[in-house]
């Protein structure tokens, strides 16, 4: 389906099906600029394979940053759209909107 970069997927993330899985290269530093593989579900898939490792699913990205513009009561910017992104593919769980600083995690 294409390896589009992570910035345009997270501003066009409404023109994917919801089950369709984002794979990024297997042990890298993700940013805005790197480039996605975007594959349709298949649950006998691995998480890593082909050099490529399982990030998250369009419904679990739109769950991301349609929960975090919610409580900020505003569009994001593309940085804290990754920054939700990664913190709910890292964690299983919601970014805190409080920590969402133009693109960078407090920690």
């Amino acid at each position: 389906m294409g390896t589009p970069l992570l910035k345009e997927v997270l501003q066009d993330w409404q023109k994917y099906e919801p089950d369709d899985d984002i794979y990024a290269p297997f042990g890298a530093s993700v940013t805005l600029d790197t480039a996605v593989t975007i594959l349709p579900f298949d649950r006998h898939r691995p998480r890593r394979f082909e050099g490529l490792e399982y990030i998250l699913s369009f419904e679990q990205v739109r769950d991301a940053i349609v929960g975090l513009e919610a409580q900020l009561r505003r569009e994001t910017s593309a940085e804290e759209r990754l920054a939700a992104v990664l913190h709910y593919a890292r964690h299983d769980a919601f970014i805190d909107p409080q920590h969402v600083l133009v693109g960078r995690l407090r920690e």
